[in-house]
């Protein structure tokens, strides 16, 4: 019995010791700089090192009281909410297309990986060159058909800038959440399709009562997986309008950029990176805690 015990202990401490150097570098990584940033949003510093001095809750006042972070965090809700949109329920339909047996399926599989690897710098290029207005491709061509009558400033535009760089955003993501809901709609049994079909389901009542029970998980891991993806998009909108025009598309990740490299204000870009942080860390503990216990128990 007490070998048997010391064998696992053994074991035990063996698979700790292959678990260490991803410890560590979890630990250099991330910890340390995570508690490192909210140790500086208590200081007043342009560098985040040299002289530094201690002023409490000062950042975190000051950054509530600037208008520009209060339209930063509507911004990046609405970018977060309208992005979900699109991106939980397009790779949705996508996926119950493409997980169809027809001539050709594999390679509109490939296909559709292409927005997914391409590099936001290009995508940031190739959106500013199609959607610039008088030059622009998409202009021209919207002119051309009779769909317009005059060039629609896209980017240039307070109404316009952030849904259509949301969607650009979307496009880009949508690939990644469809490969993972076909994945999840492979591991259904074609038997249990034919059960639900003999007992007289239609096609609603075979997605309601059959499909989407069982790929349940899978949406809601492309949710919360999408959630913080786009809460910290930061370069699709640097490289194309700058959080402009008028702070139009300024969110948090843009604007504690601007504070910490623009401003050199690196007490107040800690205490907003602390806020994101905090505050992501809690919509993860509560969507592991319910929202995931209860979808895979279902």
């Amino acid at each position: 019995m007490c070998g048997t015990v010391k064998m696992k202990t053994k074991k035990q401490y063996v698979g700790y010791l292959f678990l260490s150097p991803i410890l560590i570098l979890i630990i250099l990584f991330l910890i340390y700089p995570f508690i490192n940033v909210i140790r500086i949003s208590f200081y007043s510093t342009r560098f985040g090192f040299g002289d530094m001095e201690f002023c409490g809750f000062k950042n975190f006042v000051t950054i509530f009281q600037d208008e520009v972070f209060r339209e930063s965090i509507k911004n990046s809700f609405y970018w977060t909410i309208g992005s979900l949109l699109l991106q939980l329920s397009i790779p949705l339909g996508l996926a119950l297309l493409l997980n169809k047996r027809f001539r050709g399926v594999a390679l509109f599989r490939s296909m559709i990986l292409i927005p997914w690897i391409t590099p936001v710098v290009g995508i940031a290029m190739m959106t500013r060159w199609i959607l610039e207005p008088q030059l622009g491709l998409a202009n021209k061509i919207l002119l051309g058909i009779g769909l317009l009558r005059e060039p629609i400033n896209f980017l240039g535009s307070m109404t316009n800038a952030l849904p259509t760089l949301l969607t650009i955003s979307s496009w880009q993501f949508i690939p990644f959440g469809t490969l993972l809901m076909i994945a999840a709609l492979q591991t259904i049994s074609s038997e249990l399709y034919d059960a639900i079909k003999i007992d007289g389901a239609n096609s609603w009542q075979i997605f309601r009562f059959l499909t989407f029970p069982l790929i349940g998980s899978m949406v809601g891991f492309v949710f919360f997986f999408g959630f913080v993806w786009n809460f910290n998009t930061f370069a699709i909108i640097w490289m194309t309008t700058r959080g402009g025009p008028v702070n139009s598309t300024m969110t948090l990740p843009v604007l504690l950029y601007k504070k910490a490299f623009k401003s050199f204000n690196m007490g107040e870009a800690a205490a907003i990176a602390t806020l994101v942080g905090l505050f992501l860390m809690v919509v993860g503990f509560l969507f592991f805690k319910y929202l995931w216990k209860r979808q895979s128990t279902t």
